[in-house]
């Protein structure tokens, strides 16, 4: 089996040298410089990667179509997505692509949290992948414990199948939810990880985990609107609920009507019949787009 181990870097220097080493034991190793500013590209090639070069900083998900567009054109049987910083161990390499070789699987995705690799997260950081998680599944329909591991495999049919628009770091859910809207089989296996990592952190973690988590959403938006709508709705009429309670308990005990509140209420509960109104018509569409 042709493989294919690509790795999207953007400023890596200082690991992109000893990853590529040790990966190109399994395959081709292809490194896709996402517009670096140091010498990212020069330390692959002199380690033995293919190189392709954005002249400017596109984003993972542009890096990772570069990869798979590769990757198709050249005729590889799998590939293998691995990160350049130095988190995950190429060593491991072989793991994801035992159930795609066994034919158990068409992406395979290396998860922190099979084997307690995922305690050596920050909470906070475990708290937003919790999260991300969760959104990613009601997206897809599919169980995945670590949706954005960069560390996954992939077989020429799964490759065939990814029809993606994800610039960024949400191409991680994105790969998830296409390949189970298509039905193909989506597995785990457990990995490692470090994060004593000289380069780890390129953006600020929360203002990361909200972007993923914005595109996530709209995700779920696209696939399941009622889901989305509907629980934004539920969110007005709550608010709408404590609203007017507020404004409307003064005068039970003899009082006056609290004006703001009772006219706060009225207007989340017009937003939240309007949402779900929106979200019952954009189902219909959806499955009417499915259907047709």
């Amino acid at each position: 089996m042709r493989t294919l181990i690509i790795i999207p870097a953007y400023n890596e220097e200082l690991t992109i040298g000893s990853v590529v080493t040790l990966a190109k034991k399994y395959g081709d190793v292809l490194v896709v410089d996402d517009g670096s500013i140091d010498r990212t590209s020069d330390i692959a090639k002199k380690a033995g990667a293919i190189t392709l070069r954005h002249e400017a900083n596109k984003g993972k998900g542009q890096a990772l179509k570069t990869g798979f567009r590769y990757a198709l054109e050249n005729n590889y049987d799998a590939v293998v997505c691995l990160d350049a910083d130095g988190q995950h161990d190429p060593d491991e390499i072989p793991l994801l692509l035992k159930p795609i070789l066994n034919g158990e699987a068409d992406m395979v995705i290396g998860s922190r949290y099979l084997n307690g690799a995922h305690k050596n997260i920050p909470l906070y950081r475990r708290l937003g992948l919790w999260v991300l998680n969760k959104t990613t599944a009601l997206a897809s329909g599919a169980k995945i414990t670590d949706s954005q591991s960069g560390f996954r495999a992939l077989n020429r049919k799964a490759l065939e199948n990814l029809e993606l628009s994800a610039d960024g770091y949400h191409v991680e859910s994105e790969m998830i939810h296409k390949l189970s809207e298509k039905g193909l089989r989506i597995v785990e296996v457990p990995i490692n990880v470090r994060y004593d990592v000289p380069n780890r952190h390129k953006k600020h973690p929360v203002t990361h985990g909200v972007s993923v988590l914005m595109k996530i959403v709209s995700m779920i938006g696209y696939k399941r609107p009622l889901l989305l709508f509907g629980v934004l709705s539920l969110i007005c009429f709550i608010i709408a609920g404590i609203l007017g309670y507020l404004g409307l308990k003064p005068y039970y005990n003899g009082g006056r009507v609290y004006l703001t509140q009772a006219i706060g209420a009225g207007i989340f509960t017009i937003i939240g019949i309007q949402l779900f109104i929106a979200g019952l018509t954009l189902n219909v569409l959806s499955r009417m787009r499915r259907e047709g």
